[in-house]
């Protein structure tokens, strides 16, 4: 979508990150290069949510203290 699914930021591509939502994490998404087929990366992605940095985290922030500022 472009966007941050949790406050709508999209001002900047770059301060956009993907967060797993899914405990089944194979692989980090970022900018490396990865030398792993689209297929595999596509698998990865639909674990995903796309956040801003600020809104991801605070995702980890709350999942690590149980935090319930925001």
């Amino acid at each position: 979508g472009g966007e941050c699914v949790r406050c709508g930021y999209k001002k900047y591509i770059g301060a956009l990150e993907f967060h797993h939502v899914s405990d089944n994490k194979e692989f980090g998404i970022g900018n490396r290069g990865y030398t792993k087929s689209w297929k595999k990366i596509k698998n990865e992605l639909d674990k995903c949510i796309l956040v801003c940095s600020n809104c991801h985290k605070e995702i980890h922030d709350e999942i690590r203290v149980g935090s319930t500022n925001g």
